[in-house]
């Protein structure tokens, strides 16, 4: 049968200056208005990051958390950042009531009753996000706060037209919003519709007059408006009136994480990415296991490349749900999952066997100081979807990056808006195992295992990429494999970010269509269940990765071709 085939891509100039790819054009333009200005690659991030909670507010929050990796090339000083959120002190392993059978959410957890870590007050975390924004610009930035907040105050305060996404995407939760009378008097058209975009017409007019005044009070007071000032109030009094554990107390003592970053190599690039209870350390793993490959034989256009792509996602996520949480609190052989003896292992095993599908690939014995580990709990036959995140690249004429991913978890967060304020809270929550007795259950002031990587690359030590992607769990997996694309040398950063890929995480590997009933035949007779996926607007079986790679000529953006992200720069 022949049938038409819809096929798309992006093309974006290159910028001899600086460049800022993002998930909105809007977001892009900020920031990159911010460079013309004469800010730094830090500025640029944390303005677009804050307007980017205007223009694609079910994505992003300033009550959400972050990671962030900040590169300054004068000083030759890379850093991390964690802004994630923290469970508040009253939490407890306990303080999920468990009802039999899987979640349908974000998350394959056991159940829970009334979905309580899924949204509503009892699922939101202690926000990181403007105590993590401040930080950075604070200490590695040139601007101040309150300029850097005006593009997003303006934007919430004047109003925007809304695209196809965000029709979309509020369209699709019409029926989740609803019940909180203050997020659909926010989000929604007279309470109940979507917002019309652009058609034969002009589209509605969207705008957020109570965000716009708590970003100008932030602006004005700093991050204390928000931890210790009347925002911090109006949480607290939201939380008490519908039991939520969120506190004042909570609130002040909230910190900002800075550290090293988690450090790596793949092929012929030096890796940065986030540590500890991150994707970061899953991204290494899976990125090892291939570096210990021929480039020709994990390729994404042969039966055989997907195969290796997916058993190495297979076995990281494995060692992933079997160690991992708070790297502050939970003992992990952090060091060997990451190191060249233990991927080595793996890959051998590669070579010599089909998959095992059986058996859980962090029960399998290496001849490492591992061990065998537990049986983990299976993931199910379907793997966890997607999150409400976005992600933010930014190189300046300095050759400074930074990566930054930030998140209200699921779409809408936890879908609570606090009254007054035009601040949508996080769901955080939902990312620890509301099952007591594990590394991720929940404990009073513990960090969840979250799924961001933001990537910086270097080669030869000179600055070459910063990437990242909003996704769920797929972002693990995208961000190793459009590296694992670009390292080739085969083509662009779009075109590596455009090309299929595979998922899995011990159950259903999910495949991009576009490889081929061929590739798929091949991959089921060596022992895969396979799930076929065909990627289009509507959907996000896979993560949506955007980045920048810096070339002799210019800065190169590479943008999910899908949805709405776009890059701009000068």
């Amino acid at each position: 049968m022949i049938e038409s085939r819809l096929v798309v891509t992006k093309r974006t100039p290159l910028a001899p200056h600086g460049l800022v790819a993002a998930e909105h054009p809007v977001g892009a333009r900020v920031g990159a208005k911010i460079l013309e200005d004469g800010g730094n690659a830090v500025d640029a991030a944390v303005a677009t990051a804050f307007a980017m909670t205007v223009v694609e507010p079910f994505m992003s929050t300033i009550g959400g958390s972050g990671t962030m990796l900040v590169h300054l090339e004068k000083k030759g000083e890379t850093v991390a950042l964690d802004f994630n959120g923290q469970a508040p002190v009253r939490a407890s392993e306990s303080m999920f009531r468990l009802i039999g059978g899987v979640s349908e959410a974000l998350f394959p957890w056991p159940r829970v009753e009334n979905a309580a870590n899924e949204y509503g007050s009892l699922s939101v975390a202690v926000p990181g996000s403007v105590a993590g924004l401040a930080l950075a610009l604070g200490r590695w930035g040139t601007m101040e706060l309150a300029d850097v907040l005006q593009p997003a105050i303006a934007l919430a305060r004047a109003g925007f037209e809304p695209d196809w996404y965000q029709a979309l995407t509020t369209a699709r939760h019409l029926d989740e919003l609803a019940p909180f009378a203050e997020t659909a008097r926010t989000y929604l058209r007279d309470g109940r519709w979507i917002h019309r975009p652009p058609s034969m017409e002009a589209g509605d007019r969207v705008s957020y007059p109570d965000l716009a005044r708590s970003l100008a009070l932030i602006a004005k007071e700093g991050p204390a408006a928000f931890y210790r000032g009347a925002i911090a109030q109006a949480i607290h009094d939201e939380m008490k009136a519908h039991g939520g554990l969120i506190t004042m107390d909570d609130l002040a003592a909230y910190e900002a994480r800075v550290g090293p970053p988690l450090t790596g190599r793949y092929r012929d690039l030096d890796l940065v990415l986030s540590p500890g209870a991150t994707g970061g350390i899953t991204a290494l793993e899976m990125l090892n296991i291939l570096a210990e490959l021929p480039p020709g034989q994990v390729g994404w256009e042969t039966t055989g490349g997907l195969h290796v792509r997916a058993e190495a996602s297979r076995r990281a996520f494995g060692d992933r749900f079997t160690h991992l949480g708070d790297a502050a609190l939970v003992k992990a052989p952090w060091e060997e999952l990451t190191s060249k003896t233990y991927a080595r292992a793996i890959a051998s095993g590669l070579r010599r066997s089909r998959p095992a599908r059986a058996a859980s690939p962090a029960s399998t014995t290496m001849t490492t100081g591992l061990g065998e580990a537990p049986t983990p709990r299976p993931q199910g036959a379907r793997p966890a979807g997607a999150d409400c995140t976005t992600h933010i690249s930014v190189v300046d004429r300095q050759r400074n990056m930074v990566a930054l991913t930030h998140t209200a978890v699921s779409l809408f967060g936890s879908r609570v808006v606090v009254p007054g304020t035009g601040i949508l809270l996080n769901n955080g929550m939902i990312w620890f195992d509301p099952e007591p007795g594990k590394p991720n259950s929940v404990a009073p002031g513990k960090r969840a295992l979250v799924n961001m990587v933001p990537l910086l690359a270097f080669r030869k030590g000179e600055p070459c990429l910063t990437l990242g992607a909003p996704g769920g769990r797929r972002i693990i997996s995208a961000i190793a494999q459009v590296l694992a694309n670009l390292a080739a040398g085969r083509g662009s950063l779009q075109a590596a970010i455009e090309a299929p890929r595979v998922h899995d995480e011990g159950g259903e590997l999910l495949v991009d269509d576009r490889v081929g009933e061929k590739a798929l035949t091949g991959l089921r007779r060596l022992g895969h269940r396979v799930a076929p996926r065909t990627e289009s607007y509507a959907t996000m079986n896979f993560a949506k990765p955007v980045g920048i790679r810096v070339t002799r000529r210019g800065l190169e953006a590479g943008l999910d071709h899908l949805r709405t992200a776009a890059a701009a720069g000068y």
